[in-house]
């Protein structure tokens, strides 16, 4: 049955408004604490209020907008525990997947992995911590993709933007590289070697070391 076209309007500008907005609070040009107005929303991105307070809900499920009915809608502090939680959670769904599936992939899948975590030891080799984070993301989605359940890709989608938060935050210098480039070398002769328990593993010590290296919540 086709879907009305005005329902897909909709969608189409709630997305659009949704991207914008989180680009927004992810680059810097929405401060932490930073009220949203819906007024001032509409006129910005020229979309009406409807579909921007869809966008809105989403981004508050997702840690990176706050929400009191009747009173404000701001932009969420920079919370270290939910940063940290979301890290942890992004891990576990890698590591999982890889677990479950790596034994599975045919030499297509082995090689397209191979060959983005090659990617991500050269940017590390030349310190492009920015081609780094964007590098990682596309690894850790891949392997994800992969595992073929759309539930833990839900799942994943949900966390990254506080993951990306944090990535933000390291792009101002302060990434191992180092220990990225090793923990990459294990990962791609286990991906080689069709042992997913030893790739899963390789995974959760990197992702528990990183989390260890961030701040102390206060």
């Amino acid at each position: 049955m086709p879907m009305p076209t005005d329902h897909v309007a909709r969608v189409s500008l709630s997305d659009e408004a949704y991207v914008r907005i989180e680009a927004a609070i992810l680059d810097g040009t929405l401060q932490p604490g930073e009220r949203l107005r819906d007024t001032e929303l509409v006129d910005w991105l020229g979309i009406s209020r409807t579909p921007i307070r869809h966008a809105l809900d989403r981004l508050m499920g997702q840690g990176l907008v706050e929400m009191e009915r009747n009173r404000y809608t701001r932009v969420a502090p920079f919370d270290i525990v939910g940063v940290r939680g979301a890290v942890e959670v992004a891990g576990d769904l890698w590591s999982g997947a890889v677990r479950r599936r790596l034994a599975y992939w045919d030499d297509d899948d082995a090689d397209l992995v191979v060959e983005i975590a090659d990617s991500l030891i050269d940017a590390a080799r030349s310190a492009d911590v920015v081609r780094v984070v964007q590098v990682f993301e596309h690894l850790v989605t891949t392997c994800v993709l992969l595992d073929g359940n759309p539930a833990r890709h839900r799942a994943l989608v949900n966390v990254l933007p506080q993951v990306h938060r944090l990535a933000r935050k390291l792009v101002g210098g302060h990434m191992d590289l180092g220990r990225l480039r090793d923990f990459l070398t294990q990962l791609v002769v286990a991906v080689k070697a069709e042992d997913g328990i030893a790739a899963a593993a390789h995974i959760d010590t990197y992702v528990t070391r990183l989390v260890a290296s961030l701040p102390a919540p206060s």
